[in-house]
């Protein structure tokens, strides 16, 4: 079951969050621009034929409050360090407004819905933050929902326009690109100040690290499962006398050999078969509990496992039972060497 479940941890899961996503979804960031070389960047993006996402204002700020009550001690993560905040007075498309009304005005904020769950944060609470020069505050007139693995630019405040202005700002975009290292020598020699993040490469490194971790943990799986077939064998070994014993009354009650190794094929086939159903049983449970709180996926039962296990178990155990018969049934000698 372990074996099974990592085999299929290691690269169906991977595969399939990777396959989720849009096929034109951007797989280069570009931040920490600054305000003056949006214009210019731009234009290059153009002359490359480019078309990127929107580019969003970043003020980085902490939530030091929620009507006017501190947040210290809570231990959600987003407390613990400082916010991307942005404004926009058109709505993301991939935000859809789950609550309230679209846009917010001055003095308002709209808040992504799940840190609004996490903080018990209502339509109409009053947020407050420490930016980097002073302390600025809003009411929460709306609820997004927002994609995380749309692999956009993504924020859980949005201020209305002119609303940071106070604050130190950059500038953050995404865009597609797949033609090569050229263009991005150019970027990267016109823009040295801005930093490039290649998504496609950050998710390779992650597969290969998975991959890795995966088949070390295989190898331990693997001897488990050995020292587990030889616990097996060591209990067929303790019981060989009374299953002779059982076969010699059936030989005297007429029985042939054949029948007996025919028996005794099909009890470890069916034993195999058994085992590895529950074993099927054990890793799509795991699975489905994986897909759905951890990579949050919809449940796909893997209709492999309810093949490849029991047919693998029963055959390995048939050919066990194969062998034990053959011993048990192979003639007096054997009789004689357990009677003694």
């Amino acid at each position: 079951m372990l074996l099974a479940l990592l085999l299929v941890l290691r690269g169906d899961l991977l595969d399939r969050w990777q396959q989720q996503l849009p096929p034109e979804s951007p797989n280069y960031f570009l931040i920490n621009i600054a305000t003056e070389q949006v214009a210019p960047l731009k234009a290059f993006l153009v002359e490359h034929q480019i078309v990127p996402e929107s580019f969003y204002p970043v003020v980085r700020a902490r939530l030091t409050a929620i009507n006017d009550k501190p947040t210290e001690g809570n231990e959600d993560e987003a407390l613990n360090r400082e916010l991307n905040l942005t404004w926009q007075n058109t709505r993301p498309d991939h935000n859809p407004i789950v609550a309230g009304n679209w846009p917010p005005k001055a003095d308002e904020v709209s808040m992504e819905e799940g840190l609004a769950k996490r903080l018990n944060v209502a339509l109409g609470d009053t947020v407050i933050f420490m930016g980097d020069t002073q302390e600025f505050r809003a009411k929460v007139t709306s609820l997004r929902k927002v994609d995380w693995e749309s692999l956009r630019p993504n924020f859980y405040f949005i201020f209305p326009e002119g609303a940071l202005d106070g604050q130190p700002q950059s500038w953050l975009t995404s865009f597609r690109w797949e033609n090569g290292n050229g263009m991005l020598t150019q970027l990267n020699r016109q823009f040295p100040t801005i930093s490039l993040l290649d998504i496609g490469a950050i998710l390779k490194q992650v597969g290969q690290v998975l991959e890795q971790v995966s088949r070390a943990l295989e190898v331990m799986v693997v001897l488990v499962t050995a020292c587990g077939m030889l616990l097996l064998l060591a209990q067929v070994q303790v019981g060989m006398r009374q299953r002779h014993q059982e076969l010699v009354v059936w030989r005297t009650l007429g029985a042939g050999k054949k029948l007996l190794r025919t028996t005794l094929w099909c009890e470890f086939a069916m034993l195999g078969f058994v085992s590895g159903l529950v074993a099927a049983i054990g890793a799509e449970t795991a699975l489905a509990v994986l897909q759905a709180k951890v990579f949050d996926f919809p449940w796909e039962p893997d209709w492999r496992l309810w093949i490849v296990l029991p047919c693998s178990g029963a055959l390995l155990l048939s050919l066990f039972g194969g062998w034990l018969g053959a011993r048990l049934v192979k003639g007096k000698a054997l009789f004689r060497q357990f009677a003694g």
